[in-house]
């Protein structure tokens, strides 16, 4: 039996493609192994979020190779799409960000042929949404189902829009189908992801995403579900309205991306939204859900961001009150806006601002899961490590309890009693179904 093996980086959408991948591969017969096995085939799906997630694609397929150097390495993703040239160096099939799918007859192919494959589409100029679905979970007990690709958003530090085209839209029927056939196997919870998912159905012209949500709370009985990412100015009264009146099923969580806490900065950014417009929707947010989680990501270093900037930014992440922060270095991208942009800040001085957001990220972190001490709350149980099981609660916190049981994908009322070295542990008071 020919085995393989997947690497996933970048984003949730990553994540769920690959899984749509590894579920084609086996019911074509390969066998599934851990990256860090010898493999017949090593799958890496890049990144091209950041320069950093470029070099870990490198390094990534580097390290295929040196673990099996017979062995058939291809890479999909971000940044086969981008820097196709590079990728096809390391690499014996190269695709970007569609064709996904077609990488089981493409292997196909290779082992007839032993002749290099490079296949990529013009995603700015191909308005079709590649089909996907995952049938079965083989990495996760949670599921990703995505539902949107493409961003036309074109922020000037990203690079993203170029690498994944236009907004494309999943047919509702699909995603409904996907997500029946998921909870029939179990699942208890699907977090919805896109690269852009606010923009859900704007190309359709029959739906959004509010919509969706209905459909899905009236056409499934998935115990769950999460929004994955929104931007600020996808979520909608009408959004807003469809989260309350399902809330109990609806996951207590936004992640609302920012990066930048200072109006100036934001328009350098080509960021769609001033600040005071998120600081009044995040007041709107916990007007309806006061206990809600929101978290968010955050560039430091921006280019020719001023230690007033700066300041600014800290000033804001403090209002927000953010439960966590994903933080990124600034780093320079060629091909986009801000590259182009003068007063690029030194890598020290990018470093030291991250470095700053981070601790003020975790003080943040530590004051909003202390309100939770002592509180019963109910768990997902995901995964067991050591005498621990862990899961994650509506409003994603992620606590870790002790049990000799085997809870996988059952639901567990813990009671929080301590948060140290950065994770939360709660003593477990009942098991349901």
């Amino acid at each position: 039996m020919i085995s393989f093996s997947v690497l996933t980086l970048g984003c949730k959408v990553n994540s769920y493609e690959s899984e749509a991948l590894i579920n084609k591969l086996i019911d074509k017969g390969y066998e599934l192994k851990s990256f860090n096995d010898v493999c017949d085939i090593y799958i890496v799906n890049s990144c091209t979020v950041t320069s950093t997630s470029d070099q870990k694609s490198r390094q990534m397929l580097h390290a295929a190779r040196r673990r099996n150097n017979d062995a058939i390495v291809v890479v999909m993703g971000c940044y086969s799409q981008l820097n196709s040239v590079a990728a096809s160096k390391d690499a014996d099939i190269v695709i970007g960000t569609n064709n996904k799918l077609e990488v089981v007859e493409l292997i196909e192919s290779y082992l007839n042929t032993k002749k290099q494959i490079i296949k990529l589409t013009d995603v700015l100029n191909n308005p079709t949404y590649e089909e996907m679905k995952v049938s079965t979970l083989n990495t996760h007990t949670r599921a990703f189902i995505k539902v949107q690709d493409g961003c036309e958003n074109y922020c000037s530090y990203c690079a993203i829009p170029y690498s994944r085209g236009k907004i494309r839209s999943r047919r509702p029927e699909n995603v409904i189908n996907e997500i029946n056939n998921l909870v029939s196997q179990g699942t208890k919870e699907v977090i919805l992801a896109g690269i852009n998912t606010g923009t859900y159905g704007r190309d359709l012209g029959n739906i959004n995403l509010a919509l969706l949500i209905e459909r899905i709370m009236n056409e499934t009985n998935i115990y769950r579900l999460r929004l994955s990412s929104i931007e600020l100015m996808e979520i909608t009264d009408e959004l807003l309205n469809v989260l309350n009146k399902y809330s109990s099923r609806v996951a207590n969580h936004l992640h609302i991306p920012c990066q930048g806490g200072s109006q100036t900065v934001l328009e350098r950014m080509n960021r769609k939204y001033t600040l005071l417009q998120y600081e009044n929707r995040i007041k709107d947010i916990r007007n309806i859900f006061p206990d809600i989680a929101l978290t968010t990501d955050i560039l430091a270093g921006f280019v020719g961001e001023t230690i007033e900037e700066f300041n600014e930014t800290l000033a804001f992440i403090n209002r927000m009150k953010f439960y966590e922060m994903h933080v990124f270095p600034y780093s320079r991208r060629s091909g986009t806006k801000a590259d182009q942009l003068e007063g690029h800040l030194s890598k020290d001085v990018i470093t030291l601002r991250a470095k700053q957001i981070g601790e003020l990220a975790k003080e943040l972190k530590k004051d909003y899961i202390n309100n939770y001490i002592n509180r019963s709350v109910y768990v997902l149980a995901e995964t067991s490590k050591g005498k621990f099981w862990h899961g994650h609660t509506s409003n994603y916190l992620d606590v870790y309890f002790e049990s000799k049981e085997n809870l996988e994908n059952k639901i567990i009322k813990v009671r929080i009693t301590y948060y140290e070295n950065d994770k939360i542990y709660g003593e477990m008071e009942e098991i349901y179904e």
